[in-house]
C-alpha cells in the first residue's frame, strides 16, 4: 500500500476513555452516484472531531485526482491509494493507519446521519464495547425512504440471533481498533467480510451491542454484493469453521440455518429490499 496524501490526524493520547477518539474508513474503487453525498455526509458531523482515512482502491486517476482535491480542503482526510480491489484488504489496511480508538465503518453509497460521530462517541464513553452497531434506514437510488431494519440491542441478543439472522450493518458499525488488530483484521470474503468477523468476535469473546437509533441510511440498489448466492455459501463456510472448531448445539443449528438459506437462494424473490428485509428478521 502507498500512502500518498495525509492530514491531520487526531493522536488517542489526548482523549482518554471519556472521549474515545474516532476513525472513519471508508473504501471507494469507482464512482458511483451518490459518492460525493456519502463523503459530504461524514465531512459535515455535528461533531467535527474525528479523521476521515479513505482507501481508493484500484480506481481511475481520474478518480484519484478528485479525491486529492478533496483531501487539500480538510485537514480530517487521508487518502490512501492501492491496487488491489478486495474490500477486506483495504479495510486492514486502513486500520494499520488509523490513530483512533475506534474505527467507524462507511460505505461510498450510503448516509452518515448528521449526529452519527456524536452518538457513537457518547455511547462509546458509556460502554466501551468492541463493536456498536445501530439501526438503519433503507432509502432506494433516489434517496427515498423505503424502509427500516433493526437488529437486537444487547450482548445476548445478539448472541441469540447471530445463527439466524444479521445482527449488523456492517458500514453502520464502530469498531474497537486494537480488538479488530488482536483478530488480525478481516480475513476475507468476497461478500462475507462482515459475518466472518461477528462469528470469530463472538468465540473470542468480544462485547457487542447495537443502538436503537437509526444513524446510518442504507441503500438499496442493483449494483449491490448484498443476497448474491456467493455470499450465502462463503457464510456457510464460516458456519461449517465455527461447528468443527467449536462442535456444539449453537454452531450446528447455524451451519443448518446456513446451509438451508444458501440452497433455497435460488427460489427467493428478486426484489433486493425484500431479500434485505428478511435477512434482518
Amino acid at each position: 500500500m502507498t500512502k500518498l496524501t495525509s492530514g491531520q490526524s487526531t493522536s488517542t493520547e489526548e482523549h482518554g476513555a471519556q472521549h474515545p477518539a474516532l476513525s472513519v474508513i471508508l473504501c471507494i474503487n469507482r464512482p458511483n452516484p451518490w459518492w460525493q453525498a456519502a463523503l459530504s455526509s461524514v465531512l459535515t458531523q455535528d461533531d467535527p472531531d474525528f479523521e476521515f482515512l479513505i482507501a481508493a482502491n484500484a480506481c481511475t486517476d481520474e478518480l484519484w485526482s478528485t479525491l486529492q482535491a478533496l483531501a487539500t480542503s480538510d485537514a480530517r482526510v487521508r487518502l490512501f491509494r492501492t491496487s488491489i480491489g478486495q474490500l477486506s484488504f483495504n479495510l486492514n489496511a486502513l486500520a494499520d493507519q488509523a490513530n483512533g480508538d475506534y474505527l467507524v465503518r462507511m460505505d461510498a453509497d450510503d448516509i452518515a446521519a448528521p449526529h452519527r460521530i456524536s452518538t457513537l462517541r457518547k455511547r462509546l464513553a458509556e460502554s466501551p464495547v468492541d463493536i456498536l452497531g445501530s439501526a438503519v434506514t433503507l432509502i432506494d437510488e433516489g434517496d427515498q425512504i423505503i424502509g427500516r431494519m433493526d437488529f437486537p440491542l444487547a450482548h445476548a441478543d445478539i448472541l441469540r440471533m447471530l445463527k439466524r439472522r444479521t445482527v449488523f450493518c456492517h458500514p453502520a458499525v464502530a469498531i474497537r481498533r486494537q480488538f479488530l488488530l488482536d483478530m488480525r483484521g478481516y480475513l476475507g470474503g468476497y461478500h462475507s467480510e462482515d459475518t466472518d468477523l461477528w462469528l470469530r468476535a463472538r468465540r473470542a469473546g468480544a462485547r457487542m451491542e447495537n443502538l436503537p437509533d437509526a444513524l446510518l441510511s442504507y441503500r438499496i440498489h442493483a449494483q449491490q454484493s448484498t443476497g448474491t448466492r456467493a455470499g450465502y455459501a462463503e457464510v456457510s463456510g464460516h458456519w461449517l469453521r465455527e461447528f468443527l472448531l467449536r462442535p456444539c448445539l449453537y454452531t450446528l443449528e447455524g451451519l443448518l440455518i446456513a446451509l438451508a438459506k444458501t440452497l433455497i437462494k435460488r427460489i427467493l424473490p428478486g426484489n433486493r429490499y425484500y431479500r434485505t428485509c428478511q435477512e434482518a428478521r
